[in-house]
């Protein structure tokens, strides 16, 4: 369950002082736009692919034991590390990803929503490294499923789809970059989206499948 509260958008801080405002605002609830049949898929499961998982001690949610490895470092105490195994559109591994989370500096409550900073590095064997610097809005999670199922015990109505992106690109997409090998000086855009597909708080368990859609186009600077 922590993976999916924390690691998947956890981070409901201030959402309180938004009040009904908030909860009824569509300017919270825009997403980037989803992406065209081209663009490749990496896809995940939670818990299933989770490597490593590491929480700020002022991330947590309901009084969680954030462990022995907690990131307590005032820099880092609210923010959540998590490493993934990546799996191709046949389901077969292909990458290996870190994922840092934390809430971002522009959140404005009333227009924006509840924002994530969100950095993946994702490690493509023989192909390289590529970067993606995503804003991801937690809102339409927290008002869909952590307010009314935790605050407000009520019935979980599932499955539910998200696409949480919404930048910083000018299209609400993430930004892509290559870092390494072939993927090296190519740019480009990236789009997430998940599903809840199972949710008990009584069992304290949760499943998500989850997927990052990301496009680029040729290398900017020729690699060495």
């Amino acid at each position: 369950m922590r993976y999916l509260f924390v690691a998947i958008f956890g981070f409901a801080l201030g959402v309180a002082a938004a009040g009904a405002v908030l909860y009824v605002n569509p300017l919270t609830e825009r997403s980037a736009p989803p992406p065209n049949s081209a663009a490749r898929v990496l896809q995940y499961s939670l818990p299933d692919h989770v490597l490593e998982f590491s929480v700020g001690e002022d991330a947590r949610l309901f009084g969680q034991d954030a462990g022995d490895d907690s990131l307590w470092e005032e820099t880092i105490d609210r923010a959540a590390v998590l490493g993934l195994v990546l799996n191709d559109a046949d389901g077969r591994p292909a990458a290996i990803a870190s994922r840092l989370m934390a809430p971002s500096p522009e959140n404005d409550l009333l227009t924006s929503g509840v924002l994530v900073s969100d950095h993946w590095l994702v490690t493509i064997p023989s192909e390289g490294t590529l970067f993606v610097h995503a804003s991801s809005n937690a809102w339409p999670f927290l008002k869909e499923t952590l307010v009314p199922v935790w605050y407000f015990d009520r019935p979980w109505k599932g499955p539910a789809e998200y696409w949480p992106t919404v930048g910083p690109r000018s299209d609400d997409s993430a930004l892509v970059v290559g870092l390494t090998g072939v993927l090296r000086g190519s740019e480009g855009s990236a789009v997430e989206r998940y599903e809840l597909a199972a949710l008990d708080p009584e069992r304290r368990f949760a499943s998500v499948k989850g997927e990052l859609h990301f496009e680029l186009a040729g290398p900017q600077v020729a690699a060495e």
